[in-house]
């Protein structure tokens, strides 16, 4: 019947005071389009330096190819009505699934645009439907990093976290704002081969500030907790004795961060190696363990409980 629609369609009615044929030119805002940040970094032997380059991967699953488009990515925590689960930042285009990476001489050109960061590609690109296509955000750079070995006892009784921890700034070698995203670290083998060590994920990242990557657990690295006296002495008050031992099967010293949490009203009466309050719940000690050897850490601690 007449007026019958058979497939989604949009009427537009416009109305002009000119006559004649003109050129209109419509946006529209269309869902189907996220991208978001990956990360690729390569330690060198000694663990002290780090290949960054990062990628924009571009997902079009909007029913539509967009052919030489204008790009422009939105990196930042960006308020929605209706917010999309996955969602980490916005993407503007002007004008099975499949994977296309590209290595444009020029990448995305960076700068503030209100409290978010814009990100516009300096040449056209072709976003195919159904297609996650990946490219370039910056030249890559090389950073100074450091890498640091954490036992949390109160998280994970026995094994050590491996940390690998960069400041974002320029004279590491890096200093951009990082859009959040996925971070991928892998190391060389004798043979040239490149072996995935671990991935993390990161926060937006302005620069100039640090940056913490979680590789994994430390394999020959073993932590282990033990309260070896509970005492009671007064209603309000207790008292433990804690030893921490660490015990690396290495053929090399290692450092070790042993952080630890403590809740209330707390005192440490005794401690066999020197401590840092970080913060008014959380001590660490920086101990080095011999190779193929072990280290003790002792400690008493009062624990004041006043509206028992």
């Amino acid at each position: 019947p007449d007026g019958l629609i058979t497939r989604p369609t949009l009427f537009w009615l416009y109305h002009s005071n000119y006559a004649g044929a003109l050129d209109c030119r419509v946006g529209y805002q269309t869902s189907g389009l996220n991208w978001s940040a990956e990360y690729v970094g390569v330690l060198d032997e000694s663990d002290t330096k780090l290949d960054f380059s990062g990628w924009a991967s571009i997902n079009n699953t909007s029913g539509k190819t967009y052919k030489d488009a204008k790009l422009k990515l939105v990196a930042g925590e960006i308020n929605r009505a209706t917010p999309q689960s996955s969602r980490r930042g916005g993407l503007d285009i002007f004008q099975t699934t499949s994977m296309a990476m590209e290595m444009a001489p020029a990448s995305f050109e960076e700068k503030a645009f209100f409290e978010y960061r814009l990100y516009t590609l300096p040449r056209p690109a072709t976003l195919a439907n159904k297609e996650i296509k990946q490219i370039s955000l910056f030249d890559p750079a090389e950073a100074t990093v450091e890498k640091i070995l954490t036992y949390r006892p109160d998280r994970n009784a026995k094994q050590i976290e491996v940390t690998v921890k960069f400041k974002n700034s320029e004279e590491t070698g890096l200093g951009m704002p990082l859009p959040a995203g996925r971070v991928r670290m892998f190391k060389a083998d004798d043979d040239g081969g490149l072996i995935l060590l671990g991935e993390d994920r990161i926060g937006h990242t302005p620069k100039d500030e640090e940056l913490k990557v979680v590789i994994g657990k430390a394999f020959d690295i073993i932590g282990e907790q033990k309260i070896m006296n509970h005492l009671r002495v007064s209603k309000q008050v207790e008292e433990r004795d804690i030893e921490i031992e660490l015990r690396n099967h290495k053929s090399e010293s290692v450092n070790i961060l042993v952080e630890k949490q403590f809740y209330g009203y707390w005192e440490i009466l005794e401690s066999s190696i020197e401590y840092e309050k970080k913060d008014a719940s959380t001590v660490n000690w920086n101990i080095k363990v011999a190779a193929d050897s072990s280290a003790l850490l002792k400690l008493k601690v009062r624990h004041t409980y006043p509206n028992r």
